[in-house]
């Protein structure tokens, strides 16, 4: 089973050496597994999981870098941070490495952290980036790296590109402005401090999200796609992405970017809110 993954992504371009994020909806592989395989006890689970993870680093080998998203937005929330047990809000899978794989690392930022693993696993879990999607964080990484891949697996680009926010802060959106959060942070040797962390967040009045969908990457050359086994994989070039989307939102009020409910995009106006401390 794990062969024809391993094919579909090198037809997709993903070559050792690579780094390699994934971001995942997981439901339609375990439901087929359960359907066609019979695997429904925890134990089964388990090991499916452990030879699908396997699949990925076997491919990018350990020449390459794996990361999964574990971010979580209970820092701003107040709820403080535990680097060893705080879970993610953006997939089943992320979590599940979180709890299972001790061969992966968390990276440091309370919000936007990653499990990674791999030759550059050391550098991204030693950055002590303060800003989300500052110079200084993976999101830069990835930017400078021209082997930086991103997996949506059974996901939209619009549910998972996360790099379009780093876009929005590197234009400087007029809409965002950085808003700085404290809180406890407890360590990997279980030290627990007060720090502050920042995001550049969206102002209050304005409701927007990210709109950029999988077909606009691939006819734009960006990414590359395949299917395996009912399961839609889509592979975008993060580094050639970054032009395409930072030209969408300057040149083109982000009509392949954004998407607004209240508010919009307005390069005439000046950012409305220079900066935000929560509490203050």
């Amino acid at each position: 089973m794990f062969i024809a993954l391993k094919e579909t992504l090198k037809k997709c371009g993903v070559v050792a050496g690579d780094i390699l994020y994934v971001s995942s909806d997981i439901k339609t592989f375990l439901f087929n597994a359960a359907e066609s395989l019979g695997i429904n006890k925890k134990d089964e689970r388990n090991q499916l999981l452990n030879d699908f993870i396997d699949c990925f680093q076997e491919t990018v080998t350990d020449k390459g870098t794996l990361l999964f998203p574990v971010f979580s937005w209970d820092w701003c929330r107040g709820h403080g941070f535990d680097v060893r047990k705080t879970k993610g809000e953006v997939g089943t899978l992320s979590n599940w490495v979180l709890a299972n794989r001790k061969d992966f690392q968390r990276t440091q930022h309370p919000m936007y952290s990653f499990m990674v693993w791999g030759k550059d696993a050391e550098l991204l879990k030693n950055m002590s980036n303060q800003d989300a999607w500052s110079h200084s964080s993976p999101f830069y990484y990835f930017l400078q790296n021209k082997n930086a891949k991103q997996l949506l697996f059974n996901i939209e680009a619009f549910q998972g590109l996360t790099f379009g926010h780093f876009v929005e802060q590197e234009v400087r959106v007029p809409y965002r402005h950085p808003k700085y959060f404290f809180g406890c942070y407890t360590d990997e040797n279980g030290n627990t401090e007060n720090r502050m962390y920042s995001m550049y967040v969206r102002d209050i009045e304005v409701e927007s999200g990210c709109n950029v969908h999988n077909s606009w990457l691939i006819e734009n050359k960006v990414a590359t796609h395949g299917i395996w086994r009912d399961n839609k994989m889509v592979i975008v070039d993060l580094a050639k992405s970054y032009p395409l989307i930072k030209n969408d939102m300057l040149n083109n009020n982000g009509e392949n970017t954004l998407i607004f409910t209240k508010g919009k995009l307005d390069w005439t106006q000046n950012q409305t809110v220079l900066y935000e401390i929560k509490g203050l």
